[in-house]
């Protein structure tokens, strides 16, 4: 039996009349909204279309799939859909490098200024001003954002920890994942950086944070971003490029903003970290 997508949906229609009232009900959430079921866990996907999670589970199982994430996989290869392969794009920069250097460099300039003029909109700035008083309200902020999300998460956890003791940068390393967020609670929050192709352990770590009732503030790029799903901030980062890969430089400029805000926020108490910072650097020679 073929798992893609249409035929998956295909499958739920023909088998819906068959269907118990309350296998009726899950397929019916489904179908009006089968993002929902990418970006989620079995269970968010119950809680939102009002059944147990058993009962999501014996759908897909009435349906032939062996379990839930079987099931779940058409549903994730139609967003991944969505994303140009990187060969292809790889294929174009060089077609349009090979005869007009200087013109792909004016394109890459103008597409990334307009990338900060858009993610640092006056629209946005509410919603920025908003996460950084939240991180400034913390007990601990966690920071996340694996592959290439990972330089501004750890730029943000970089410059943070100059000024303030509360932060831990989540990563892959020594396989001691799950160990870094352990703990995490509704007094801190998980400042989440992911951009398509999502990372399924950035979207786990979001996924555990929220049922431990931790703040979440996603900066990615669309409000339907499965790290979006569960965050109380979703900050909107531009991250178009006309080369290969997508660009960063917004979610940068979104690090930077939340940087300075919460430098203004902390206080007098922000210079006396900073100081203590400098000397220890300077006493094992950091700086040449």
């Amino acid at each position: 039996m073929s798992r893609q997508y249409p035929n998956t949906i295909r499958l739920i229609v023909e088998s819906f009349s068959q269907l118990t009232p309350e296998l009726q009900k899950a397929a019916k959430f489904i179908l009006e909204n089968p993002e929902e079921v990418a970006l989620n866990s079995m269970r968010a996907v119950a809680r939102k279309a009002g059944v147990k999670p058993a009962t999501v589970s014996r759908l897909s199982k009435r349906l032939g799939f062996e379990e839930y994430g079987r099931f779940r996989e058409p549903f994730r290869q139609r967003l991944r859909k969505i994303e140009p392969a990187f060969a292809s794009r790889v294929a174009d920069v060089q077609r349009r490098g090979a005869t007009d250097n200087p013109g792909l460099f004016a394109e890459l300039r103008e597409q990334e200024i307009r990338n900060i003029e858009l993610t640092l909109s006056d629209e946005n700035y509410g919603v920025i001003q908003d996460a950084a008083e939240t991180l400034h309200r913390s007990k601990r902020v966690y920071a996340i954002g694996l592959r290439g999300a990972y330089a501004p998460a750890f730029l943000f956890y970089y410059a943070y920890q100059l000024f303030q003791e509360n932060c831990r940068i989540v990563d892959t390393r020594a396989g001691i994942f799950a160990d870094q967020l352990r703990g995490i609670g509704e007094q801190d929050s998980l400042l989440v950086i992911s951009f398509p192709p999502y990372t399924q352990l950035t979207i786990d770590a979001v996924s555990y944070a929220a049922d431990a009732k931790a703040n979440i503030i996603a900066i990615t790029d669309s409000v339907v971003s499965p790290v979006a799903n569960a965050a109380g901030h979703t900050i909107i980062a531009q991250n178009r490029s006309n080369t290969f890969y997508h660009s960063f430089t917004g979610a940068l400029a979104v690090v930077e903003s939340l940087l300075t805000l919460l430098v203004a926020k902390k206080g007098g108490d922000a210079v006396a970290v900073a100081q203590e910072a400098e000397r220890q650097l300077s006493k094992v020679s950091a700086y040449w």
